[in-house]
Protein backbone atom coordinates (compact mmCIF):
# COMPACT_ATOMS: atom_id res chain seq x y z
CA UNK A 1 0.00 0.00 0.00
CA UNK A 2 1.29 3.30 -1.05
CA UNK A 3 1.82 6.10 1.56
CA UNK A 4 -0.69 8.67 1.35
CA UNK A 5 2.31 11.36 -0.29
CA UNK A 6 2.72 9.29 -3.09
CA UNK A 7 -0.84 8.59 -3.95
CA UNK A 8 -1.72 12.58 -3.45
CA UNK A 9 1.09 14.25 -5.49
CA UNK A 10 -0.25 13.24 -8.85
CA UNK A 11 -1.71 14.93 -11.73
CA UNK A 12 -5.26 15.96 -10.11
CA UNK A 13 -2.86 17.59 -7.24
CA UNK A 14 -1.97 20.19 -10.07
CA UNK A 15 -5.41 20.79 -11.22
CA UNK A 16 -6.90 21.77 -7.79
CA UNK A 17 -3.70 23.59 -6.67
CA UNK A 18 -2.89 25.54 -9.87
CA UNK A 19 -3.45 28.54 -8.55
CA UNK A 20 -0.36 28.02 -6.70
CA UNK A 21 1.84 29.66 -9.48
CA UNK A 22 4.77 31.78 -10.01
CA UNK A 23 3.41 34.91 -9.15
CA UNK A 24 2.40 33.48 -5.71
CA UNK A 25 6.24 32.06 -5.62
CA UNK A 26 7.69 35.54 -6.18
CA UNK A 27 5.03 36.85 -3.52
CA UNK A 28 6.32 34.42 -1.33
CA UNK A 29 9.95 34.54 -1.67
CA UNK A 30 10.43 38.11 -2.04
CA UNK A 31 10.10 39.52 1.07
CA UNK A 32 11.98 36.49 2.83
CA UNK A 33 14.92 36.50 0.51
CA UNK A 34 15.86 40.09 1.45
CA UNK A 35 17.29 38.86 4.78
CA UNK A 36 19.72 36.61 2.77
CA UNK A 37 22.44 37.25 0.72
CA UNK A 38 21.84 35.96 -2.75
CA UNK A 39 24.86 36.26 -5.51
CA UNK A 40 24.88 35.05 -8.99
CA UNK A 41 26.18 31.66 -9.25
CA UNK A 42 25.20 30.47 -5.99
CA UNK A 43 24.45 27.07 -5.49
CA UNK A 44 20.74 26.39 -4.35
CA UNK A 45 18.44 22.95 -3.47
CA UNK A 46 14.91 23.03 -3.21
CA UNK A 47 14.18 19.68 -1.00
CA UNK A 48 10.66 18.92 -2.05
CA UNK A 49 10.22 21.28 -5.24
CA UNK A 50 6.89 20.25 -6.61
CA UNK A 51 6.44 21.49 -9.89
CA UNK A 52 9.51 24.19 -9.37
CA UNK A 53 7.96 27.47 -9.05
CA UNK A 54 10.20 28.61 -6.01
CA UNK A 55 13.20 26.75 -7.53
CA UNK A 56 12.39 29.03 -10.67
CA UNK A 57 12.20 32.23 -9.12
CA UNK A 58 15.78 31.32 -7.72
CA UNK A 59 17.26 30.92 -11.31
CA UNK A 60 16.24 34.04 -12.68
CA UNK A 61 18.06 35.76 -9.62
CA UNK A 62 21.19 33.88 -11.46
CA UNK A 63 21.23 30.81 -9.15
CA UNK A 64 22.05 27.13 -9.92
CA UNK A 65 19.36 25.39 -8.18
CA UNK A 66 18.83 21.57 -8.12
CA UNK A 67 15.02 20.36 -6.95
CA UNK A 68 13.79 16.98 -5.30
CA UNK A 69 11.06 15.96 -5.04
CA UNK A 70 9.10 12.08 -5.27
CA UNK A 71 6.47 13.31 -7.77
CA UNK A 72 7.16 11.93 -11.29
CA UNK A 73 3.64 14.02 -12.52
CA UNK A 74 4.78 17.41 -10.25
CA UNK A 75 8.77 17.07 -11.77
CA UNK A 76 7.35 16.74 -15.57
CA UNK A 77 5.33 19.70 -14.93
CA UNK A 78 8.77 21.39 -13.72
CA UNK A 79 10.53 20.46 -16.36
CA UNK A 80 7.45 21.80 -18.86
CA UNK A 81 7.55 24.76 -17.05
CA UNK A 82 11.35 25.66 -16.66
CA UNK A 83 13.03 26.50 -20.15
CA UNK A 84 16.40 28.59 -20.17
CA UNK A 85 16.94 28.81 -16.67
CA UNK A 86 19.43 26.80 -13.99
CA UNK A 87 17.73 24.62 -13.02
CA UNK A 88 18.05 21.19 -12.61
CA UNK A 89 15.20 18.24 -11.54
CA UNK A 90 16.04 14.66 -9.18
CA UNK A 91 13.56 12.52 -8.51
CA UNK A 92 13.86 10.72 -5.28
CA UNK A 93 12.77 10.48 -1.61
CA UNK A 94 14.64 13.56 0.38
CA UNK A 95 15.41 11.10 3.23
CA UNK A 96 17.32 9.32 1.30
CA UNK A 97 19.43 11.73 -1.29
CA UNK A 98 23.33 12.00 -0.81
CA UNK A 99 24.07 16.02 -1.25
CA UNK A 100 27.30 16.32 0.19
CA UNK A 101 28.47 19.91 1.21
CA UNK A 102 27.49 21.31 -2.66
CA UNK A 103 25.06 24.38 -1.66
CA UNK A 104 25.41 27.85 -0.38
CA UNK A 105 21.21 27.99 0.03
CA UNK A 106 18.81 25.39 0.82
CA UNK A 107 14.96 25.11 0.64
CA UNK A 108 12.59 23.65 2.41
CA UNK A 109 8.63 25.59 1.87
CA UNK A 110 5.14 25.42 1.91
CA UNK A 111 4.83 22.31 4.78
CA UNK A 112 7.21 19.90 2.73
CA UNK A 113 7.43 18.37 6.30
CA UNK A 114 5.82 16.41 8.72
CA UNK A 115 4.52 13.79 6.65
CA UNK A 116 6.12 10.66 8.77
CA UNK A 117 4.83 9.03 11.81
CA UNK A 118 8.27 8.88 12.91
CA UNK A 119 9.69 12.29 14.57
CA UNK A 120 13.17 10.67 13.25
CA UNK A 121 12.35 10.20 9.94
CA UNK A 122 10.62 13.87 9.87
CA UNK A 123 14.16 14.70 11.08
CA UNK A 124 16.15 13.44 8.17
CA UNK A 125 14.93 15.91 6.04
CA UNK A 126 17.02 18.76 8.30
CA UNK A 127 19.44 16.53 8.19
CA UNK A 128 19.85 16.19 4.38
CA UNK A 129 19.79 19.95 4.10
CA UNK A 130 22.60 20.31 6.75
CA UNK A 131 24.28 17.01 4.70
CA UNK A 132 23.76 19.51 1.35
CA UNK A 133 25.02 22.85 2.62
CA UNK A 134 28.95 24.40 2.49
CA UNK A 135 29.65 25.40 6.38
CA UNK A 136 28.07 28.83 6.61
CA UNK A 137 25.24 27.88 3.97
CA UNK A 138 21.68 29.18 4.58
CA UNK A 139 18.53 26.98 4.92
CA UNK A 140 15.01 28.54 4.37
CA UNK A 141 12.94 26.37 6.47
CA UNK A 142 8.75 27.22 6.14
CA UNK A 143 6.10 25.36 8.26
CA UNK A 144 2.75 25.81 9.90
CA UNK A 145 2.08 26.67 13.50
CA UNK A 146 -0.11 24.34 14.86
CA UNK A 147 -1.92 26.83 17.48
CA UNK A 148 -2.96 28.89 14.65
CA UNK A 149 -4.23 25.84 12.76
CA UNK A 150 -6.33 24.69 15.52
CA UNK A 151 -7.82 28.18 15.88
CA UNK A 152 -8.84 28.74 12.53
CA UNK A 153 -9.05 25.06 11.38
CA UNK A 154 -12.49 25.26 8.33
CA UNK A 155 -13.73 21.52 8.73
CA UNK A 156 -15.35 21.50 5.32
CA UNK A 157 -15.48 23.33 2.03
CA UNK A 158 -15.83 22.95 -1.55
CA UNK A 159 -14.92 25.32 -4.90
CA UNK A 160 -15.29 24.29 -8.51
CA UNK A 161 -11.13 24.35 -10.73
CA UNK A 162 -10.54 23.21 -13.86
CA UNK A 163 -14.25 21.44 -14.31
CA UNK A 164 -13.44 19.92 -11.05
CA UNK A 165 -16.01 19.67 -7.94
CA UNK A 166 -13.56 19.56 -4.76
CA UNK A 167 -14.40 19.12 -1.71
CA UNK A 168 -11.96 19.36 1.31
CA UNK A 169 -12.87 18.01 4.81
CA UNK A 170 -10.33 19.10 7.81
CA UNK A 171 -9.73 18.08 11.44
CA UNK A 172 -6.92 17.76 13.76
CA UNK A 173 -6.55 14.44 15.86
CA UNK A 174 -3.84 12.54 17.82
CA UNK A 175 -0.97 15.52 17.06
CA UNK A 176 -1.92 15.54 13.13
CA UNK A 177 -3.50 17.58 10.76
CA UNK A 178 -5.76 14.86 8.36
CA UNK A 179 -7.57 16.02 4.97
CA UNK A 180 -10.01 14.38 2.91
CA UNK A 181 -10.07 15.21 -0.49
CA UNK A 182 -12.92 14.39 -2.85
CA UNK A 183 -12.97 15.22 -6.48
CA UNK A 184 -15.89 14.73 -8.52
CA UNK A 185 -14.82 14.61 -12.10
CA UNK A 186 -17.79 14.37 -14.35
CA UNK A 187 -19.57 10.65 -13.23
CA UNK A 188 -15.98 9.80 -12.05
CA UNK A 189 -14.75 10.66 -7.97
CA UNK A 190 -11.79 10.16 -6.60
CA UNK A 191 -10.33 10.87 -3.05
CA UNK A 192 -7.63 11.40 -1.65
CA UNK A 193 -6.19 12.44 2.19
CA UNK A 194 -3.26 13.96 3.39
CA UNK A 195 -1.52 13.69 7.16
CA UNK A 196 0.93 16.08 8.85
CA UNK A 197 2.11 15.50 12.22
CA UNK A 198 2.00 19.61 14.00
CA UNK A 199 5.42 20.60 15.32
CA UNK A 200 5.43 23.45 17.69
CA UNK A 201 8.44 26.18 17.44
CA UNK A 202 10.57 24.71 20.39
CA UNK A 203 10.53 21.03 18.82
CA UNK A 204 11.57 22.48 15.62
CA UNK A 205 14.10 24.49 16.80
CA UNK A 206 15.68 21.48 18.53
CA UNK A 207 16.16 19.43 15.34
CA UNK A 208 17.44 22.06 13.46
CA UNK A 209 20.19 22.35 16.49
CA UNK A 210 20.77 18.99 16.54
CA UNK A 211 21.58 19.69 12.84
CA UNK A 212 24.10 22.55 12.88
CA UNK A 213 21.36 24.51 11.92
CA UNK A 214 21.23 27.74 13.55
CA UNK A 215 18.35 30.45 13.44
CA UNK A 216 19.43 33.89 12.43
CA UNK A 217 15.58 34.83 11.83
CA UNK A 218 12.36 33.54 12.43
CA UNK A 219 9.09 34.76 10.64
CA UNK A 220 5.23 34.51 10.91
CA UNK A 221 4.26 34.28 7.53
CA UNK A 222 5.64 34.64 4.24
CA UNK A 223 5.69 38.79 3.87
CA UNK A 224 8.46 38.63 6.89
CA UNK A 225 6.33 39.63 9.75
CA UNK A 226 7.44 39.07 13.20
CA UNK A 227 6.27 35.42 14.85
CA UNK A 228 3.39 34.90 17.06
CA UNK A 229 2.79 31.79 18.98
CA UNK A 230 -0.74 32.50 19.28
CA UNK A 231 -1.51 34.57 15.84
CA UNK A 232 1.16 34.05 12.98
CA UNK A 233 0.07 31.42 10.02
CA UNK A 234 3.18 30.29 9.75
CA UNK A 235 6.87 28.91 11.72
CA UNK A 236 9.42 30.65 9.25
CA UNK A 237 13.21 29.83 10.18
CA UNK A 238 16.17 31.20 8.25
CA UNK A 239 19.18 29.16 10.11
CA UNK A 240 23.09 29.28 8.83
CA UNK A 241 24.97 25.55 8.45
CA UNK A 242 27.65 25.86 11.60
CA UNK A 243 30.68 24.12 11.09
CA UNK A 244 31.99 21.36 13.86
CA UNK A 245 29.27 18.54 15.32
CA UNK A 246 25.74 19.29 15.93
CA UNK A 247 23.85 19.94 19.30
CA UNK A 248 23.14 16.66 21.26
Amino acid sequence: MKAWYEEHFQEDYLRVYDHRDEEKAAAELAPIMEYVEIRRNMKAVDLCCGNGRHARWLARKGIHVTGVDLSAALLKKAIDLTSGLPVNYMRGDIRDIPLLQEYDLAFNLFTSFGYFQDDAENELVLTRANEALKPGGIFIFDYLNPLYVEKHLVPEDSRKTDGLIVRQKRSIHAGYVHKKILIQDGNSEREYTERVKLYHQDQLEKMLLRNQLTTLHRFGDYNAAPYSRETSPRQLFICEKQSGKGHA
